[in-house]
């Protein structure tokens, strides 16, 4: 597992450096079939700064590190579905599709007959009776 601090250096070029660190933990809980666990997931935020009381920034030089705990917490839980849902599901899809493409082809089918039919009895010529 990796965390969001593993392997992070911070070198200050002087001394007059501030380093703040934002924690945000929220307790989680993972429910699976063969797992059920209590953890936390947590979020840094980061803020370095030079402190030089010439330019205006104020401070003291150190490492801040500032925790905030949510009063949520998170349940992430995964279940699998039954194979008859997913039939029911695909059959409802497949069914869409037939249905779908049904009114689709009559629509053209329409269009079609509309615009020839026009055409046709602008082009057959008027019979005379004899």
């Amino acid at each position: 597992m990796m965390y969001a601090l593993d392997g992070e250096h911070r070198i200050a070029p002087t001394s007059e450096y501030s380093f703040q660190y934002y924690v945000q933990i929220v307790p989680t809980k993972y429910i699976t079939k063969e797992l059920n666990v209590q953890t936390y997931q947590y979020t840094v935020q980061e803020q370095i700064r030079a402190i030089d009381p010439a330019s205006g920034s104020h401070g003291n030089a150190g490492i801040v590190v500032k925790y905030e705990f949510s009063p949520m917490s998170a349940i992430v839980q995964v279940k699998e579905k039954n194979w008859v849902i997913f039939l029911t599901r695909m059959l409802g899809v497949v069914g869409g599709i037939i249905s779908t493409s049904g009114m689709l082809n009559m629509v053209i089918t329409e269009s079609f007959e509309l615009i020839c039919c026009r055409f046709r009895k602008q082009t057959v010529p008027a019979k005379t009776g004899s």
